[in-house]
């Protein structure tokens, strides 16, 4: 089953897609009537989150995004890589690493993505660390999307030492530049999370 320590974050595929597509800097704030990550409900209720990005002309990035959870704890993610393209398709390697104000355990990954027409394949390789600096478990995750117009269904799965999958359906918008985002996710019951519906909305800003 997977660890109820595994509260984390804002998906590696979600984190690549937030990367500018210019070089540049940027930032983005919003909200989610309720924070899930791969299929796991990571709060009681609404969430306000942001980040800033930055992008070289190279295609090295780098970030910082941050999400209020349950009981005054704050998630901040730290992550940088490379991202370009080959042809049709796109991809995208980094590390993301994953941290509260009010947990000592902590999580760090290596995320793979990539992209070909309508769909993106991602594979993280990840570790739940405690304060001690021992590693408590070793897991993977593998997501794949496909997208049509603003529709998009990802299938995910665990490995290692979590277990779980789970089904998004989503659609999303942007509207008076606005980013709007209406999904419907099916945790199995591993995950431990009841069929949920949740909406967000953000905006991003260029420097």
């Amino acid at each position: 089953m997977m660890k109820s320590t595994t509260k984390t974050l804002i998906a590696a595929g979600l984190l690549s897609a937030s990367v500018m597509a210019e070089a540049g800097l940027s930032a983005n704030i919003g909200a989610m009537s309720d924070y899930y990550f791969r299929g796991v409900d990571q709060t009681t209720g609404a969430s306000m989150m942001g980040g800033v990005d930055y992008e070289a002309d190279n295609g090295i990035y780098v970030g910082l995004w941050a999400a209020d959870l349950s009981d005054d704890d704050v998630e901040y993610d730290i992550y940088g890589g490379y991202a370009g393209e080959a042809g049709d398709i796109s991809y995208s390697l980094g590390y993301t690493g994953y941290f509260y104000t009010e947990s000592d355990v902590d999580f760090h990954e290596l995320n793979l993505n990539l992209g070909y027409s309508f769909f993106n394949l991602e594979v993280t390789l990840g570790t739940e660390d405690q304060p001690s600096g021992t590693t408590e478990a070793d897991y993977s995750f593998v997501g794949l999307t496909g997208e049509y117009e603003g529709a998009y269904l990802t299938y995910g799965t665990f490995g290692k030492d979590y277990d779980g999958d789970y089904v998004e359906l989503g659609y999303g918008l942007t509207y008076e530049g606005l980013d709007m985002n209406l999904a419907y996710i099916n945790p199995d019951d591993t995950l431990g999370n009841a069929d949920t519906v949740t909406f967000s909305i953000s905006k991003s800003f260029d420097f």
